[in-house]
């Protein structure tokens, strides 16, 4: 019996969204694993021959997704989608095997067309609205199919009025669910954009303040490590006063584009204010978010922006430590921020370790 994903669709969320997703895709594997072991016990000794490998193949599928998931070699949403179809294609075998098991007497379709129910329902929190269209109706018009043939090939004289009857009833109720589920899948995803939209930044794309506050509230209740880097453009003002807004936009997009293409899985990129920005991420050893902001310092120096010619920025980078309230560590990467500032600006300082913009050089 196959256990079918929920949402993929991930505003630029919170950590306590993403969390709760990937609570749910455990929590679905679990379940998967379990309903399948039950039901080849169930059914021992005389198993029957699709579960007996279907089942068995499912569950090991889940539970490779699962860890490619915490290996982070996969997001979630695909891990999702491969779930979604695996299910879908046990419940149209099992379909199609149900008719070469059934009892020559037998006049319904068996239990396992009620899983069909789930698919269609769960296809539209997995997909958006039109995928999900297109994909519940493939499957539905896969089964009408699988239902058309046996029953004008293998059902019985006697039986095959009443067996159509069925077969028609499950059909029809599969195209109303799907209708159903349309419609309220478009209410799903509106209420999603706006979710998104009080979260996100409208001029660069990123995460705002108000996502990014909650997410250090979240990490503050689980008190969960992590690392926060919060920089600074240098001269922002002048450029605005210089070369007008309008560049100043461009340069604020680039830098988020770049700041979004640095960010570890499982990191945050928010635009803090202004030209301001703030990167949550796992926590980090020295070595690796060194690494990381040298090639953002890089990446940020390669832009060019009409009249811009480069960027640079001042980054102040704090670690938390065991009990420490994410203002504090807040307060320290803001401190070390300005203390790079005071040095001279396009410096990169560690607590109490700076990193001159020439250690960052390739070439050094």
């Amino acid at each position: 019996m196959p256990s079918v994903p929920t949402a993929t669709h991930e505003p630029p969320q919170t950590a306590e969204w993403q969390r709760s997703q990937q609570r749910m895709f455990v929590i679905l594997v679990g379940l998967v694993v379990l309903a399948s072991v039950a039901a080849l016990a169930l059914q021992r000794p005389d198993y029957d021959r699709l579960d007996v490998w279907a089942l068995p193949a499912y569950s090991a599928m889940m539970l490779g997704l699962q860890l490619l998931l915490a290996l982070r070699r996969i997001p979630l949403g695909s891990a999702l989608r491969t779930a979604y179809l695996g299910g879908a294609v046990y419940v149209l075998l099992a379909l199609y095997h149900q008719f070469e098991v059934m009892p020559a007497t037998s006049v319904t379709l068996m239990e396992s067309t009620y899983w069909f129910a789930v698919i269609y329902a769960a296809a539209f929190l997995t997909f958006p609205s039109r995928a999900a269209t297109f994909v519940t109706g493939s499957v539905l018009l896969l089964a009408a199919v699988i239902c058309a043939w046996h029953v004008v090939m293998t059902v019985p004289a006697d039986t095959q009025l009443r067996v159509a009857g069925s077969a028609v009833q499950f059909v029809l109720t599969g195209a109303v669910l799907i209708v159903l589920n349309r419609t309220i899948g478009v209410q799903h995803h509106r209420l999603m954009a706006s979710r998104a939209a009080a979260f996100t930044d409208v001029l660069t794309g990123l995460a705002n303040r108000r996502a990014a506050e909650e997410q250090l509230a979240e990490l503050a209740a689980q008190q969960s490590g992590f690392t926060l880097v919060l920089f600074d453009l240098d001269h922002f003002k002048a450029v605005n006063d210089t070369h007008g807004h309008a560049t100043g936009d461009l340069v604020l997009r680039g830098v988020a584009a770049s700041a979004r293409a640095r960010v570890p899985a499982g990191g945050l990129a928010a635009r803090w204010g202004g030209e301001e920005f703030l990167l949550i991420l796992p926590p980090q050893q020295r070595e690796d978010v060194q690494a990381m902001l040298q090639a953002l310092r890089l990446d940020l120096r390669a832009q060019r922006h009409g009249p811009v010619d480069g960027v640079t920025a001042c980054f102040g980078v704090a670690t938390a430590r065991r009990g420490e309230h994410p203002d504090e560590v807040l307060a320290r990467a803001d401190t070390a921020m300005y203390t790079a500032k005071a040095q001279g600006r396009n410096d990169i300082r560690l607590s109490e370790t700076v990193i001159r913009p020439g250690q960052l050089d390739p070439a050094n």
